[in-house]
């Protein structure tokens, strides 16, 4: 049972993280905001590269190893 929470408690992590990052990239678009008729380009294959993933993957084990050391006492 430790360990099932422990993996909803890094889920939860990576989805509220997830989630600050979003309203930080609609802020930071919001503050610098193309002007009318402006263009914004994106490339979602960038994306998927090796850093974004490791970040993910340390803010899951964050999360696991915070609740694992507080549901095992």
């Amino acid at each position: 049972m430790i360990y099932l929470k422990s993996v909803f408690a890094g889920i939860v992590a990576v989805v509220l993280s997830f989630c600050l990052l979003i309203v930080g990239i609609v802020i930071y678009l919001w503050i610098t905001a193309p002007e009318a008729g402006g263009v914004m380009a994106s490339d979602p294959i960038s994306v998927i590269k090796i850093g974004p993933l490791l970040v993910i993957l340390g803010v899951f084990v964050a999360g696991f190893l915070w609740e694992f050391r507080r549901a095992s006492r």
